[in-house]
């Protein structure tokens, strides 16, 4: 659950501020919530695994693009 919370946190961050080190720290955020997802979500059991894995992929991928948009602009 903290890797879900990181990835939000991250997802908040970066959707605000698009440099400096505020920035950076956000992607720092977001590093340490798709490592602990992967962590946690490596083989998901039960249903209640399997949706909150598919959530936290849902914002690894929101993660992504807001990296992308902050690096490429």
């Amino acid at each position: 659950m903290t890797a879900l919370v990181l990835l939000l946190a991250a997802i908040a961050v970066l959707a605000k501020w698009h440099d400096g080190p505020v920035f950076w720290c956000g992607a720092l955020l977001g590093l340490a919530g798709i490592g602990g997802y992967f962590i946690r979500f490596d083989s998901p059991r039960g249903a209640a695994q399997w949706i909150l894995a598919a959530v936290g992929f849902c914002m690894v991928a929101m993660f992504t693009i807001q990296l992308l948009i902050g690096v490429l602009s």
